[in-house]
């Protein structure tokens, strides 16, 4: 195994579009990678792509599972995978994995988890519920047993039916942000704390099993509303951090503290039928993800700390970062990326190299192959370059 790991993000539909063979013989001999990581579950996209290809300029899709599920895998869940639209029957997740085996290049998995809009339109009462009642488009509650059970059965699926090196876990969490695919529309600013709030789950599984084990949902709750009905009468926006709000509100606060376990508590599930290493992304604000990181790096192999800005020493700040939460700087990955913002030429990709090098990072990966002119390759070569001449 080479010194230094360097795995391209990828979409399946762009090594499908231009060629699987074809792709995969352009990174290993013009960027340099020893391996690439593919969507396997993914949101809704809009890319304009540079490579021409059999597909279209613009790829446009709903999103949903980049694999034909088995199953068996998900005998313990009223929910099944839904597979996206472009796929059709057809499963190209298994040639990818032979032409990877092939080169003697590595395959990841890139699993989207509770961030996709297409699982919720077909399993609407899996969705995140806000303080008012309404159902997120676009994420699924990780404490809902049955979303629980189909993220552990579709690692447990890609890991023993396609040959992966790692299984990569992204946003397998609460919202990490207010974001969804619609026009959002608002007149005044509800402030971080009000807007954290506004990201807080009640749906039916939160409320039970929160409940259950001794939580005060319902306190939590009103004082949400209360908190939130005040800033809509007045149009200003709560004047507190969510931190502040936590200190003075013990109900809100042991409401954070068990959601915090519903995700650790996943976690741990999917660990229990992963076949391969499983890495988790380290992204999001921990309050609102309810990510425990320290806790997290105690159940999976490695922590992947994306860092898609232009500085250096930003970069080696959350490296820091993760490897407090590990423990061990060889259990922390980092991703970059090659996009434009925040990479504008070669030298700007291999100075965030050169940072994560002389951190003790021993694995990166890039983001991503179907968004950028085949010309920055060549950037990706100079970057992998530099890590595999420098790691020792």
């Amino acid at each position: 195994m080479a010194t230094f790991q360097t795995h391209l993000w990828c979409y399946l539909w762009d090594l499908v579009d231009e060629g699987i063979d074809g792709v995969l013989d352009r990174l290993q001999g013009e960027a340099g990678i020893t391996g690439i990581s593919v969507a396997t579950n993914y949101h809704r996209v809009d890319q304009l792509r540079s490579h021409a290809s059999n597909g279209p300029r613009r790829f446009i899709s709903a999103g949903g599972s980049q694999f034909q599920p088995q199953g068996a895998c998900y005998a313990s869940t009223r929910m099944r995978p839904v597979v996206a639209q472009w796929l059709r029957k057809t499963n190209p997740l298994a040639a990818v994995a032979e032409a990877c085996t092939k080169r003697g290049l590595t395959l990841r998995a890139w699993h989207v988890c509770c961030h996709g809009s297409a699982m919720v339109e077909r399993y609407p009462a899996g969705g995140v519920k806000d303080v008012f009642g309404a159902v997120s488009p676009a994420w699924l509650c990780p404490s809902n047993l049955d979303v629980r059970e189909c993220l552990r059965g579709m690692v447990e699926d890609l890991g023993t039916h396609y040959g992966f090196e790692a299984i990569e876990l992204e946003r397998a969490s609460f919202p990490t942000d207010l974001h969804a695919h619609h026009h959002e529309k608002e007149g005044f600013a509800c402030g971080p704390a009000g807007d954290w709030l506004r990201g807080l789950c009640f749906c039916e599984s939160c409320r039970q099993l929160a409940t259950r084990e001794g939580v005060d949902v319902a306190e939590a709750a009103k004082v949400a509303t209360r908190y939130l009905e005040g800033v809509l009468a007045s149009g200003e926006p709560l004047a507190t951090e969510p931190d502040e709000l936590l200190d003075r509100e013990p109900a809100l606060a042991a409401y954070a503290n068990w959601r915090r376990k519903q995700v650790t508590s996943l976690i741990k599930l999917i660990r229990t039928t992963c076949p391969c290493r499983l890495i988790v992304h380290r992204s999001g604000p921990p309050l609102w993800g309810a990510t425990d990181f320290a806790e997290l790096a105690a159940t999976c192999d490695a922590l992947l700390a994306p860092c898609y800005v232009n500085d250096p020493q930003r970069l080696a700040t959350a490296v820091r970062a993760a490897t407090a939460d590990t423990g061990d700087v060889t259990r922390v990955e980092v991703g970059l990326s090659a996009c434009t913002p925040p990479c504008s030429d070669a030298a700007e990709l291999v100075a965030m190299m050169r940072s994560a090098v002389e951190q003790g990072i021993r694995s990166a990966n890039i983001y991503n192959y179907g968004l950028l002119p085949l010309t920055r390759l060549e950037w990706i070569r100079q970057a992998c370059r530099y890590a595999s001449r420098e790691a020792r």
